[in-house]
């Protein structure tokens, strides 16, 4: 009898001595899951700032690109209106006036249309840190809207002579 109480005490410890020790290896691995988890966490963060970076970056050189076409463009526009008002001052007394209204015309709206571009500029480049896709969106509508308005310009000063010259 004993012997079997001996027995029963010994099997007892140890069962309780196997419990305690699964009990630490679940919480080992249970601590391990959480670094693993904390790693994984800080991998996706640096990504995300990666992509981010990358994203800024990309919008940075998009938005270079279009503003030196854009003033290329203003540039091209400003020597035609030059060599209109040369074709301006040879012309006779009552198309002069009526051309040289119409250059004026133009002349405004390709003011305002440099002073779109700038306050776009600056507003970009503002907000550049708060890129998101909303401000992409903005840009490229902005970016369309300014290049159709610009290609009408374009076309108005060369259409300049059209209509009087026969």
């Amino acid at each position: 009898m004993k012997n079997l109480k001996s027995i029963t005490f010994v099997a007892y410890l140890f069962s309780i001595l196997f419990i305690m020790s699964c009990g630490d290896a679940a919480k080992k691995d249970m601590k391990d899951a959480n670094e693993n988890l904390k790693e994984a966490n800080t991998d996706l963060k640096e990504a995300a700032v990666d992509a981010n970076d990358a994203a800024k970056l990309k919008a940075k050189s998009d938005w270079q690109s279009f503003k030196m076409e854009s003033d290329s463009e203003i540039v091209a526009i400003q020597k035609q209106t030059t060599i209109v008002k040369e074709k301006i001052e040879k012309a006779n007394k009552k198309e002069k006036v009526k051309l040289t209204a119409d250059l004026k015309n133009v002349e405004q709206k390709l003011d305002v249309q440099k002073q779109k571009l700038q306050e776009k500029n600056t507003e970009f480049e503002a907000g550049i840190d708060k890129l998101d896709a909303s401000v992409e969106t903005k840009n490229e509508s902005f970016k369309r809207e300014f290049k159709h308005d610009m290609d009408e310009l374009g076309s108005a000063v060369k259409d300049l002579f059209k209509d009087n010259v026969k």
